[in-house]
């Protein structure tokens, strides 16, 4: 049995951010000379800044930029993530923000930023595939089966010359 904080694509971005948290964070920043409005709330660990607040008794806390886009475009639709074409991870700037598929979001990490819409060896979106992770990893995976099928197929030509 899955634990209720269970992260999967379909819950990210499941609590919505009230209007006053989301105004809070779209305020309360210091603008740099690049036109990035750096957030003057806490940073976490990974480097974003995060705005909490409490509704009913229960916590909530978001990435500062999450909530200024809400102030600006509204909630964050289930699955979908905000991407920083600045790259400053406390930019609370939305016009420096898009709306992406969280693997579209994760293709620009450690400097790896290929097309959107393909994989990261030119493949198109057509050949993306969702698999089942193993069950020690989270629920599933969308990869690109092209890829998927030439690194089984250099799998079974290492292992009939090994």
């Amino acid at each position: 049995m899955k634990p209720t904080n269970f992260r999967t694509p379909e819950r990210w971005n499941s609590v919505p951010v009230p209007p006053r948290v989301a105004e809070r964070a779209y305020t309360r920043r210091i603008v740099d000379d690049d036109g990035c409005w750096i957030s003057t709330y806490s940073t976490a660990s990974h480097g974003y800044s995060q705005i909490g607040w409490q509704d009913s008794g229960s916590r909530h806390v978001v990435l500062g930029h999450r909530a200024s886009w809400v102030h600006v475009n509204g909630q964050v639709p289930l699955g979908m993530t905000i991407d920083h074409l600045c790259k400053q991870r406390r930019c609370v700037n939305p016009d420096h923000m898009r709306l992406l598929p969280n693997y579209e979001n994760a293709r620009r990490t450690k400097g790896r930023d290929w097309p959107i819409g393909y994989c990261v060896h030119g493949h198109d979106s057509s050949h993306l595939i969702r698999v089942n992770r193993p069950a020690n990893r989270s629920g599933v995976a969308v990869i690109c089966g092209t890829c998927q099928k030439l690194r089984l197929e250099r799998y079974k030509m290492n292992k009939r010359a090994a």
